[in-house]
């Protein structure tokens, strides 16, 4: 079957830079969006359906940092509670002031979630290895994902 488009969806937590928010150890929720796929539900395509997802946060640090952004497949609010997608480790470095993480993300789902809205969602954890050090999202967050069914072949 042809290829099908299915959904598109943007979360901006922050379009540009400004603003400070303290992260922990704790991972915070900085993106969440919701891909409808029900349109595949029942169809030859039902079982051909991927999420390209994509997301860019911006941090502000003084020192060296382990900075840990994670993606899940139908979570709740709380970390843990959905299937890992994405894991993604970033380390800043002493004298840097501020950097912008970008990456790219894949779900194939399976069949059996595809007759509903599938929610996927973005936390943000850091942990300082420099004493008294604090890292900070500064901006921009932005999390955004797109869903298409099939294959090339018919």
């Amino acid at each position: 079957m042809s290829i099908q488009f299915l959904d598109l969806r943007l979360s901006m937590n922050r379009n540009q830079a400004g603003g400070v928010q303290t992260l922990g150890t704790t991972p915070v929720l900085l993106g969440d969006i919701g891909i409808q796929t029900a349109a595949a539900d029942g169809t030859l395509n039902e079982g051909d359906v991927r999420v390209a997802l994509m997301g860019t946060i911006g941090f502000g640090a003084a020192g060296n940092n382990a900075i840990l952004i994670t993606v899940e497949r139908d979570s709740t609010d709380t970390p843990g509670t959905g299937t890992l997608i994405y894991s993604g480790a970033h380390s800043t470095t002493a004298g840097a002031t501020s950097s912008i993480v970008s990456f790219n993300a894949a779900d194939f789902p399976p069949a059996a979630v595809v007759d509903e809205e599938i929610r996927y969602t973005m936390f943000v954890a850091a942990s300082g290895s420099s004493p008294g050090t604090v890292v900070t999202v500064v901006g921009p967050v932005v999390f955004n994902g797109i869903a298409a069914a099939g294959t090339t072949t018919s």
